[in-house]
């Protein structure tokens, strides 16, 4: 059951929203009961809270009628109608609109009539939470990264696999566990996207997220510094370890803020309904992958997908002795340049992942 005192919250453009308790066993056609929805349709004030986008994409027709439209990704139109149709027709009789979806095979947008601009915006924001919370449950197709293969890194880090593989011994320690050096980088937080409009709608947030959340953190730091050094892990015994990764820390600008820089993309894409917060945490976990589990089929034939499919029987390796012996290795300094929207399971031509998106972090 959620904690009274912090519930589980949801944004939908630019509104917070109470996630009642999920203990109640709910389907995918149930998605706008999940939520506090907003002022029953005949309490809604017309001038109330007007968003001037909100206001721009509505336009008056016909008859008085009031008319939006807008693209929702094709994986998301059987959640919004609902089994028979029930969820549109709810959402139709609530709001007092009429909707219309496009059919199989149609390249159209959702379009929504409405009597006045109130019920318009009430019907694509109950829309627009269906999409949010079934997106939320598909897997990551994307991520947000800021590269780490830098030259003398990726130097530093094949030394220190030739070190370990060397001198260190422990269960399930071998070499296909170890991240190519050509992919290593600092996860900010992974994401969803189902077709082209999602790619450039993320792409545009991480544009915005530039302007208004990264810049403005790192002018007085430019450019700002990165040291890659020191190894911890995830699990709690350094004997069953799924990852083992390099801290990262500030070199020229105060501590925590990189820390406050990706915490702020991560909100960003947050309050668009685009990103989770990954297990509830409110701050980002900085971290470099070095090894990890999951890749120990990785040289054995298998193809990435494969691989990822069976992360549920992933084996744990012992670390111990690597965290004894190279605990506060140094893999060295790079500058914070450019901040990727990545495509998982991916490869470009210089090793690194396909970009989706790139932004510069220099002014």
């Amino acid at each position: 059951m959620n904690d009274i005192l912090r519930p589980e919250l949801i944004w939908i453009e630019g509104r917070c929203y109470r996630v009642n308790d999920p203990i109640t066993n709910v389907t995918a056609f149930q998605e706008q009961d999940l939520y506090e929805t907003e002022l029953p349709y005949n309490e809604i004030d017309d001038e109330d809270e007007d968003d001037d986008d909100d206001l721009a994409e509505i336009t008056q027709v016909d008859n008085g009628r009031y008319f939006t439209s807008f693209h929702i990704s094709k994986h998301y139109l059987g959640s919004i109608i609902g089994k028979k149709g029930a969820t549109v027709s709810r959402i139709k009789r609530d709001t007092r609109t009429d909707i219309k979806i496009p059919r199989h095979g149609e390249n159209k947008e959702i379009s929504i009539y409405g009597p006045n601009v109130s019920s318009v915006k009430a019907a694509k924001r109950r829309i627009n939470i269906i999409v949010i919370s079934s997106r939320m449950k598909q897997k990551s197709t994307h991520f947000i990264s800021i590269p780490m293969n830098f030259p003398n890194i990726i130097k530093q880090f094949e030394n220190f696999k030739e070190c370990v593989l060397r001198e260190c011994e422990g269960k399930g320690l071998e070499e296909s566990l170890f991240i190519r050096g050509e992919k290593l980088h600092l996860t900010v937080g992974v994401m969803c996207l189902m077709d082209n409009e999602e790619r450039l709608a993320a792409s545009k947030l991480l544009t915005e997220a530039r302007e208004k959340c990264i810049m403005p953190l790192l002018n007085e730091y430019q450019p700002l510094q990165i040291r890659l050094k020191g190894l911890s892990y995830m699990n709690d015994d350094p004997k069953e370890i799924d990852v083992l990764y390099g801290c990262v820390e500030e070199v020229n600008a105060p501590s925590g803020l990189l820390q406050r820089v990706v915490d702020s993309i991560v909100s960003h894409f947050y309050k668009a309904g685009f990103m989770d917060k990954e297990y509830g945490r409110d701050n980002v976990k900085l971290h470099v992958t070095l090894l990890n589990s999951k890749y120990k089929s990785r040289d054995k034939g298998m193809d990435e997908e494969t691989v990822s499919n069976q992360i549920n029987k992933r084996e744990t390796f012992d670390g111990s002795q690597i965290l004894s012996k190279f605990s506060d290795y140094d893999f060295g300094i790079v500058e914070l340049n450019n901040i990727h929207l990545s495509l998982r399971k991916s490869m470009g031509p210089d090793g690194y992942y396909q970009s989706t998106c790139v932004i510069s972090c220099k002014i």
